[in-house]
């Protein structure tokens, strides 16, 4: 199904779908930055996702993002379509960075917002905040401008989306409001033109996983990879991050167990049988660990 999905999302079809969507979102930004609805900042980028996600080596970090379900779904009155919610969940589940989605796979209008703020209230405490990344279909800046404003400290820009001279502008662009581009690839060739435009965080997606596999383990130490890619085990191929959100939810609400357990028992030393919160960690096929302890 994902390879499917990758397909058809590369597809001249898919791509032009895609393309107008992110134009009727830089639109809908541009309008309400006309109307003074958001100002755009400025800020020097502080690479907190790069850092964040930096694990020793054999293990990965996990990025925590919302999956929208078709009914209202809830755990003890807890709302799992909840950006706010899920943000609390994702990081005292011990998440390294909390993903938020625009487009027809967003919880919300707001939920970009919302995440950035209530990631604000752990300010001081431990965990702190996390990290958030926009997970946008860029086709304008005006589209980061209104990210930044709404709290995000890092975006995605689509390679295939913008081409090489426009991602470069995009990443400049991001830069000049404070935030981290996650420059996003699919195939060699993407990743050879990203590493050449200075992108140091790749969001490896729009592929199979054994093409995923070949990506990362050609690229340099000091670039962070990020998958994307709707599978329930990535352990071995050495990501620095895995990116849960579709499988995460699945399970929360086959098994009625909270997000914050279920990633626990993904980053905790137990197996199927014995994993923290009980069989819950399963969901990564988990034999010993899948964030923390060495592969």
């Amino acid at each position: 199904m994902a390879v499917e999905d990758a397909a058809s999302r590369r597809s001249a079809a898919g791509t032009a779908a895609v393309r107008a969507a992110a134009e009727a979102a830089a639109a809908s930004a541009k309008q309400a930055l006309e109307k003074g609805d958001f100002a755009p900042p400025s800020a020097a980028v502080k690479d907190k996702l790069h850092k964040a996600i930096k694990k020793p080596k054999g293990s990965m970090a996990l990025i925590g993002e919302g999956s929208p379900q078709l009914s209202s779904a809830t755990l003890g009155g807890f709302d799992l379509n909840d950006p706010a919610y899920l943000s609390e969940q994702f990081r005292i589940g011990g998440c390294s960075g909390v993903s938020v989605r625009s487009g027809e796979r967003q919880l919300a209008a707001d939920a970009l917002r919302r995440t950035s703020e209530e990631q604000q209230v752990a300010q001081g405490e431990f965990p702190g905040p996390l990290p958030v990344l926009a997970h946008l279909d860029v086709v304008d800046e005006v589209q980061l401008a209104q990210a930044a404003a709404d709290g995000a400290s890092a975006a995605t820009l689509s390679l295939q989306l913008n081409g090489a001279e426009g991602t470069k502008a995009l990443m400049e662009a991001a830069a000049g409001y404070g935030l981290e581009s996650a420059v996003r690839v699919a195939n060699a060739e993407e990743v050879a033109t990203a590493l050449s435009l200075g992108a140091k965080l790749l969001c490896i997606g729009d592929c199979s996983l054994p093409q995923a596999g070949e990506l990362v383990a050609e690229l340099p130490k000091d670039v962070r990879s990020i998958c994307d890619v709707r599978v329930r085990d990535a352990r071995d191929l050495g990501f620095d991050a895995l990116i849960v959100s579709d499988a995460l939810i699945e399970v929360c609400i086959r098994d009625r167990v909270p997000p914050d357990a279920v990633i626990k028992a993904m980053l905790a030393k137990g197996s199927v049988k014995y994993g923290l919160g009980m069989q819950k960690g399963r969901l990564e096929g988990a034999k010993e660990q899948l964030g923390s302890l060495a592969m």
